[in-house]
């Protein structure tokens, strides 16, 4: 007979994230989101699997293929946060009169120093993907691909749909994940010079 600390580490085992899908996050500092992305990328992979599935009504993979899509974008926008992306400010110290030329004219001076501000992990993707953007992370092409890659993700909000939302298919999917790639991509490689 199965005692129930053998059950447990049973279950704890199936539900680990296979290494594999660590190691291809580990540029992933952080251990807690590092298995949590691998996880969501385990369960990617699920739903693809269980999309072939040609006994499943073309609406059910239709649904599969979104969550699998929605699933994408959570992983490129936890990837993107982790690129300590730093929103640089300017802070003025202090400022003053130079010299006087005329009551017309003078010659002041600023003092500024950069500030910084860090994106949190509840920062919204389209924060993200800006602040990427604008401290060149992601180039215009690339930050056009995040941003394709949050509307998509963000389909999950149906109320805000405009039409239908039944149109997802492998085909969908593969074109998300090679912009996902690339951006994954791009972020590993900004973190490995850090």
């Amino acid at each position: 007979m199965v005692n129930n600390t053998t059950k447990s580490d049973a279950v704890i085992d199936e539900l680990m994230p296979k290494e594999a899908f660590e190691r291809r996050f580990a540029f992933i500092n952080d251990e807690t989101l590092k298995k949590n992305i691998a996880i969501a990328f385990e369960y990617i992979v699920f739903l693809i699997d269980t999309a072939a599935n040609e006994d499943h009504r073309k609406l059910i993979r239709s649904s599969l293929y979104k969550d699998a899509t929605v699933y994408t974008g959570t992983v490129v926008e936890a990837c993107l946060s982790q690129a300590r992306v730093l929103s640089s400010l300017w802070k003025e110290e202090s400022q003053g009169v130079i010299y006087k030329i005329s009551s017309k004219k003078r010659i002041r001076y600023v003092i500024e120093h950069s500030d910084y501000k860090k994106i949190r992990p509840s920062s919204d993707f389209i924060v993200i993907n800006r602040a990427c953007f604008k401290t060149r992370i992601l180039t215009k092409k690339e930050f056009e691909l995040a941003e394709e890659i949050r509307t998509c993700r963000n389909k999950i909000h149906v109320t805000a749909l405009a039409e239908i939302d039944n149109s997802y298919s492998k085909e969908t999917l593969d074109a998300v994940f090679d912009k996902a790639r690339k951006i994954i991509d791009k972020v590993e490689k900004k973190l490995g010079r850090l």
